[in-house]
């Protein structure tokens, strides 16, 4: 069995974007926190490569509970591959190295998102991810990051993607994912993350022609 997970990356990170060394070294390089300025990443790399480290380690909270979930799987024999939506950087690996940051969408129009969204290519990202031949699709998103990862205004429908997809949100996004998938809702992250934990759980026991479409 092959999964997809991808999950939003919250807005904890170890080391902190606020970390006084990790400020320090960026100002001496006469650069502030990254924000959403991914074109000056080679910059920031630059200045600060000893700060950065693999998604999986960077972002913490909720994100840590997802990584348990998956290497518990992978523990089991099924191939996971994880990646993380990121508003400054994207959908991006969980093995790829990133710098702490200061960005979220959380008050942001949804023009503003938008934009984000076309210029990090989400939507490509996701749909040449979908066509990687998995088995299962699941997708822990936050409401801030949801334009990212599903627009039916813009192209790109979670109802029409072709993979047996399981979408673990806020209860008020059930309605704009419109019912056509498996829905798991809990208003916080890190209850999210408990349920994602608990699927993983129930996973190890049921075959992939039980899980619903």
């Amino acid at each position: 069995m092959r999964i997809l997970v991808i999950a939003s990356a919250p807005v904890y990170m170890q080391p902190s974007p606020k970390s006084p060394a990790y400020v320090d070294t960026l100002k001496k390089a006469g650069l502030s926190i990254p924000t959403s300025d991914i074109e000056n990443e080679s910059a920031y790399q630059s200045a600060a490569n000893g700060f950065s480290r693999r998604a999986r380690d960077l972002f913490q909270g909720s994100f840590q509970r997802v990584v348990k979930g998956i290497d518990d799987l992978r523990s089991q024999g099924l191939k996971v591959d994880l990646f993380a939506i990121s508003p400054r950087y994207g959908i991006v690996s969980e093995f790829d190295l990133l710098l702490p940051y200061s960005f979220s969408l959380r008050r942001a129009p949804k023009r503003s998102a938008r934009m984000i969204s076309e210029k990090l290519n989400t939507h490509g990202v996701l749909s040449d991810l979908l066509k990687g031949g998995y088995d299962l699709f699941m997708i822990m998103v936050n409401r801030s990051d949801l334009l990212l990862v599903h627009d039916p205004e813009h192209g790109f429908d979670l109802g029409e993607v072709p993979v047996k997809t399981v979408v673990i949100g806020a209860p008020s996004l059930s309605e704009a994912i419109g019912g056509r998938r498996k829905f798991i809702g809990a208003r916080q992250p890190g209850a999210r993350s408990e349920l994602f934990a608990r699927y993983v759980e129930e996973m190890t026991a049921t075959n992939l022609r039980d899980y619903p479409s």
